[in-house]
């Protein structure tokens, strides 16, 4: 069984919410997680898939064109 194999560029930490987080320990957004591979490391592409962390991405949606506000100058009006 042939299976591609990909290196980490920087740690791979999961996040207790489930979430994953690129970067050193140091820099960790949140405790308690759980170290997944180190920098430079190589790792099987099917369990990082298994893992969820090499997930298709969503297809982006389009977004609507943003309307222009037109801003007119008002005349002062004299109310005496």
């Amino acid at each position: 069984m042939s299976d591609k194999f990909i290196t980490l560029e920087k740690d791979l930490w999961q996040l207790g919410d489930g979430s994953f987080f690129e970067g050193p320990k140091a820099e960790l957004p949140k405790s308690n997680a759980s170290k997944l591979g180190g920098a430079g490391k190589s790792y099987p592409e099917s369990w990082l898939k298994e893992i969820g962390y090499l997930k298709k991405a969503a297809p982006k949606k389009k977004e609507a064109p943003k309307k222009k506000v037109e801003t007119k100058a008002v005349k002062p009006s004299d109310n005496k």
